[in-house]
């Protein structure tokens, strides 16, 4: 009997296939029944291998002379944690009874790229279909099962996945390594997260450099037939300006007119209307979450992710569309009715809109659907008390959203009266709404009515009160997730380039699925600090973007994920090919390792203090921005004729490489023959990188995740020419520096004392108490 195996992404979502296909039982890898098994990945079970497991002369001690490391073709590892199942999905994959797969990942680049992987790595050559499912609810999965397609249809899917994630290694393994070897301190380097970084970076400058400046308004209190409303003088000659630089010059406003009588210039009244929203995509849910509910953008997406899988409540969440397709507006009436029995009003509203017919909705458009329509309520209704406090926070924003945009518009009056008193003229602006429409559903965003009398050009007004208002001026505000993200999703704005700017259009810089990751990521590696809400670019983080800047200054513009992005989407519709893309992309890291490697080092930023050299040292402090060489632009990925090839395998699987080894003195990977084989330890503290445990090594004190390539924090026992001892290194990690001086003896040999204090995962001197 020919057999059918399902891969899903997760084990959750798995489960849930085997329910629809009523196979019994739950199994720790896969679930088996009559004509089916189902199992799963656990997200990324592969990835590609460590440099030292692409070629031999990549492994050890960090040198320049490796650099470029530019592999004919990627090698695969299974990942160690993930070991486990990928020999049971392999073991299914090459079954002599499984005779179809059924690839139920999820959908997008990286689910495309989890399966392809798995069979790649496997050598399965059986004919495979692919399911796209958008909610997880018992209906929806029968249809997405009933409506698999030729994974061959996705093919230009998968070759732009396996595109993106050689070329992020490209950039990422080289120039980590080449920028590190450089500074002799860890910088990591990512073709997002470095532009990301850059943004923070630049808003912190803005904000140090920023100069409060005073200034002052001249409000009025205005009268007509005993009704009073509020007005703001203007400048003249345009009228447009209400700032005054001198108080004498506000105060003088008002002394000329105050208890005099004005006459009303001109009077515009007209009827607006303010159409509804759109549903959510992950990244404006995020948003919206982190500036009502204070949620961070992982968090959020966390909660999303529990309501689509766990709950069933909503679709699928990792999307970048807010629109919906008409084959799925012709079943939107089911979802209303989940969300009725807890917002009766609005459903029905929405319900009677849709009814109702004759009218078009923005958020229906097919050719606006990426991937995956926005993210919408289920037809599964949801149990509140079921729910935790987040859960039903999120969900009850995206019921609310998800009515709101087929509820009516809200219309309202705009009014705006000029007024000229003593040769002075005054504005005042209302705004009364007659049908609050859709903002029934989202209450809060109402605005505040300010209704004037009604007047009409030529008639007295009377000014009862005046007050020069002081002000000053404000800084920008540091980044909050809310506002970063949506830096991240409109970063395309910042590219000059007109084509490159569309092609940033739909993704700017990550994915709604990554950008929550990229922040977590630069918090956890210390190149950003979160202040309550705000998010802070640290010492760390600026001495890394200026440091890159310095010499690549495309790798921190938003400009280089255009030219990317441009060419994955030629890729998915088949303008563009692999090969011709990671030629362009080979020689692009070639020239940036060349052009970096025999320049002149960036020193470190002189601007928090005394700095260090790239031995480690201090510098003499020294006032102003750092000097740079000229900077080095690497190729441009300029199309080629290369042929479509996928990508490959070379050679059996072999496990990940192990990460370098310890730190020297002088900053540089140790040999990893200097590290014993790991046994228990006691932890130290917790790694600044990642939270994990720092325990003692024979050549450094180090993360425990550095044996597996997924930290690279290590202290060396040897620094700045003296000895770091276990009960440095405590304190280190639990406050931040030493309290008691250590002995160090200089590169000319001379001793001096010093603490130490950890910036960023790197140990540098504190000569302060």
């Amino acid at each position: 009997m020919s057999v059918t195996l399902v891969v899903a992404e997760k084990p959750s979502v798995g489960r849930e296939i085997a329910k629809v296909l009523g196979l019994p039982g739950r199994g720790s890898g896969s679930i088996s029944g009559p004509g089916y098994v189902v199992t799963w990945a656990v997200g990324h079970l592969i990835g590609i291998a460590e440099p030292g497991d692409q070629d031999a002369a990549w492994a050890g001690r960090w040198h320049m002379r490796m650099l470029p490391m530019i592999p004919a073709r990627f090698r695969l590892a299974v990942l160690p944690e993930s070991a486990r199942q990928y020999e049971i999905v392999r073991g299914l994959m090459l079954r002599e009874d499984v005779t179809a797969i059924i690839n139920a990942t999820d959908a997008g680049r990286e689910g495309e790229l989890i399966f392809r992987r798995i069979a790649m790595l496997a050598g399965c050559d059986k004919p495979v279909r692919r399911l796209w499912a958008s909610d997880m609810t018992e209906q929806g999965l029968k249809k997405a099962l009933a409506g698999t397609e030729p994974a061959e249809r996705k093919r230009n899917l998968g070759l732009a996945a396996f595109a993106r994630a050689e070329a992020d290694w490209l950039v990422g393994m080289n120039y980590s390594r080449l920028f590190t070897l450089k500074d002799g301190s860890l910088i990591t380097v990512g073709r997002v997260q470095t532009p990301v970084l850059k943004l923070l970076v630049d808003r912190r400058r803005e904000i140090e450099h920023f100069t409060p400046r005073d200034y002052w308004t001249v409000e009025a209190t205005l009268a007509h037939g005993g009704e009073s409303f509020a007005a703001t003088w203007h400048a003249p000659p345009d009228y447009k300006e209400t700032r005054i630089d001198r108080r004498d010059a506000a105060e003088a406003v008002v002394e000329g007119c105050a208890g005099r009588e004005g006459t009303v210039l001109a009077v515009e009244s007209a009827a607006r209307q303010q159409k509804p929203p759109l549903p959510f995509d992950l990244t404006t849910l995020q948003r919206e979450a982190n500036a009502r509910l204070g949620l961070s953008a992982k968090d959020t997406l966390a909660v999303a992710q529990a309501l689509y899988e766990r709950r069933k409540l909503i679709t699928y969440p990792r999307t970048d569309s807010r629109h919906l397709t008409r084959e799925l507006f012709a079943e939107i009436l089911e979802p209303l009715r989940a969300v009725y029995a807890h917002f009766p009003a609005e459903a029905q509203a929405a319900a009677e809109a849709v009814k109702a017919g004759g009218r078009r909705f923005e958020c229906v458009n097919d050719a606006k659907v990426t991937d995956h329509h926005a993210i919408i309520p289920t037809a599964a209704r949801a149990k509140r008390e079921a729910l935790s406090a987040d859960e039903w926070n999120i969900y009850e924003m995206i019921c609310r959203r998800f009515c709101a945009a087929f509820m009516a518009p809200a219309k309202f009056a705009a009014s705006t009266v000029w007024v000229e008193v003593a040769g002075q003229r005054f504005k005042a602006t209302g705004k009364v709404f007659k049908d609050l429409g859709w903002l029934t559903a989202e209450p809060w965003r109402a605005a505040a009515d300010n209704p004037l009398p009604r007047l009409r050009k030529g008639q007295a007004v009377a000014a009862r009160a005046l007050e020069a208002k002081a002000h000053q001026t404000k800084p920008p505000a540091h980044f909050t997730d809310a506002t970063l993200l949506g830096a991240m999703e409109t970063a395309g704005k910042l590219v000059e380039d007109g084509e490159l700017r569309e092609a940033m259009k739909e993704r700017g810089l990550g994915t709604p699925a990554t950008r929550a990751q990229i922040i977590e990521t630069l918090v956890g590696r210390k190149y950003v600090a979160r202040d309550g809400k705000k998010l802070v670019a640290t010492d760390a983080g600026r001495h890394a973007v200026e440091l890159v800047e310095g010499h690549l200054p495309q790798m921190v513009s938003p400009e280089l994920t255009g030219e990317w992005e441009k060419r994955l989407a030629d890729i998915e519709q088949g303008r563009d090919t692999y090969p011709a893309f990671m030629q362009d992309i080979r020689e692009a890291v070639r020239q940036g390792v060349d052009a970096v490697r025999d320049a002149p080092l960036v020193p470190h930023a002189q601007l928090f203090g005394t700095g260090l050299d790239q031995d480690g040292f201090p510098l003499d402090a020294a006032p102003g921005p750092p000097r740079s060489a000229a900077p080095a632009r690497a190729a441009s990925f300029a199309p080629s004729a290369a042929g479509a090839v996928p990508s490959g395998v070379s050679g059996a699987p072999r496990p990940a490489a192990a990460a370098p080894a310890a730190m020297d003195r002088d900053g540089l990977p140790l040999e990893e023959a200097a590290r014993p084989a790991d046994g228990p330890a006691e932890p130290l503290g917790p790694c600044p990188l990642c939270g994990r445990d720092v325990v003692e090594r024979a050549g450094a004190f180090e993360c425990v995740a550095r044996a597996t390539g997924e930290c690279e924090f290590a202290i060396p026992r040897r620094l700045f020419g003296g000895e770091v001892r276990a009960a440095l290194v405590r304190d280190l990690l639990a406050k931040g520096r030493t309290f008691r001086r250590t002995r160090f003896v200089s590169r000319a040999g001379k001793p001096f004392n010093a603490n130490l204090r950890l910036t960023g995962g790197r140990v540098e001197l504190d000569f302060n108490d």
